[in-house]
């Protein structure tokens, strides 16, 4: 370490330096009491495991209880516009393959997205992490992450945008439309898409402090 602190200088910048911990520092009394100074310092702030725990809190507890019961009430409100298809065919075509197309995101968002970046962080939850782990949340990790999770937010708020469009309209959507299953599955579709701007705004903040963090070490 004494040496790693002292790369980049022509000389040696400080005599009889002292390695305690990860504290280097000069002694300058045999009874200075630096180590006893040193050992009542606060441990560093994990920030990489502050950010993957809040990642995986909000993924189990509440974007993947969501998605479920989205998907759940998808497929009851597909099955009540299935039967009606069968009497006016034309009308429920748009409908029907707007409802089937966003199950599909949705499932697809569920498993490849939410389920394994909650894989991922998992290992950075421990006491000791490996270099190697924290290594794999690069920016570029990051931002892939954040571009999947915008483009189905995306979707979502489209989807809610036009089943309320339904409900507004005079057609043959009425009957389904006048359910509360329908007032019920907007407004999970909605929270749902604000539970992913909040896992983004974490993901900016976490590759932000990675940033700072690596300034920090480059100027120290």
């Amino acid at each position: 370490m004494q040496r790693k602190f002292c790369e980049g200088f022509l000389f040696f910048p400080i005599r009889r330096l002292r390695q305690y911990g990860s504290f280097i520092f000069k002694q300058y009394s045999s009874k200075s009491g630096v180590k006893t100074v040193l050992n009542a310092q606060p441990e560093i702030f994990d920030f990489n495991g502050y950010y993957a725990a809040e990642l995986a809190r909000r993924i189990g507890n509440t974007a993947m209880p969501q998605a479920s019961k989205l998907m759940q009430k998808l497929e009851t409100l597909y099955a009540v516009s299935r039967d009606d298809m069968n009497n006016s065919p034309v009308l429920f075509v748009e409908f029907n393959e707007k409802i089937i197309s966003y199950y599909r995101d949705l499932n697809i968002y569920q498993s490849v997205v939410l389920e394994n970046l909650e894989a991922e962080v998992k290992p950075a939850l421990k006491k000791k992490v490996e270099d190697r782990v924290i290594r794999q949340f690069s920016p570029d990790h990051h931002n892939s992450l954040r571009g999947l999770m915008k483009s189905f937010i995306k979707q979502s708020n489209s989807t809610a945008s036009f089943l309320q469009k339904c409900i507004n309209s005079n057609n043959n959507f009425s009957d389904i439309c006048a359910d509360k299953k329908m007032q019920e599955l907007i407004a999970g579709i909605r929270e749902l898409a604000l539970t992913q701007q909040q896992l983004v705004a974490l993901l900016q903040h976490w590759e932000g402090q990675q940033i700072l963090n690596g300034r920090q070490v480059y100027y120290n």
